[in-house]
């Protein structure tokens, strides 16, 4: 059985931490400057990808940010 929330750390030059909660699907970011985001109903297959990909940054900005609700805290 898997765990419910799956967290990364992110070697990027503005994000510090993605964590992806499974039972809620709720992916929260966590950049450098210490803001932070949680965006709503991102599919499983998404937090996947942002964990294999190259660039952190360039995936977010083209799959995440202006694609699903968010909010920030």
């Amino acid at each position: 059985m898997s765990t419910i929330t799956d967290i990364i750390q992110v070697n990027s030059s503005a994000i510090q931490r993605a964590k992806f909660n499974r039972q809620t699907n709720t992916l929260t970011l966590t950049f450098k400057n210490l803001a932070g985001y949680d965006y709503f109903n991102v599919p499983l297959h998404l937090f996947d990808g942002l964990r294999d990909s190259d660039s952190k940054g360039r995936f977010i900005n083209k799959h995440i940010i202006g694609e699903f609700k968010f909010r920030k805290y």
